[in-house]
């Protein structure tokens, strides 16, 4: 016989592992941007992530020279609530054309 468990929302398991007073736990989490401006805006979307405050231990760029579009496959270290707004904080920033989870 199997038995299913309720779901228990990440939230929620973040707080019994951590505790009250303590750190949320960021998880590594990837992401696929896709931005235009060439190198340029790959450099300037990198800044703006830092400036944001996002820890990115991963980033790698696909930018070829007469293609209108880069890619930009990234990790990035967020909480469960960061999570769920990262990608319509990053769609606001210029050139940024899309943002998914990879």
């Amino acid at each position: 016989m199997t038995t299913l468990e309720p779901t228990i929302p990440t939230a929620d398991i973040e707080r019994a592992v951590n505790g009250p007073g303590r750190r949320v736990s960021r998880l590594p989490r990837p992401w696929t941007i896709v931005t235009t401006g060439g190198m340029p805006g790959v450099m300037t979307l990198a800044s703006r992530l830092c400036e944001l405050g996002y820890r990115v231990p991963d980033f790698s760029v696909d930018v070829h020279e007469g293609v209108s579009c880069s890619s930009v496959s990234c990790t990035v270290a967020l909480t469960s609530s960061e999570h769920d707004e990262f990608a319509d904080r990053v769609r606001l920033l210029p050139g940024v054309v899309s943002v998914e989870p990879f």
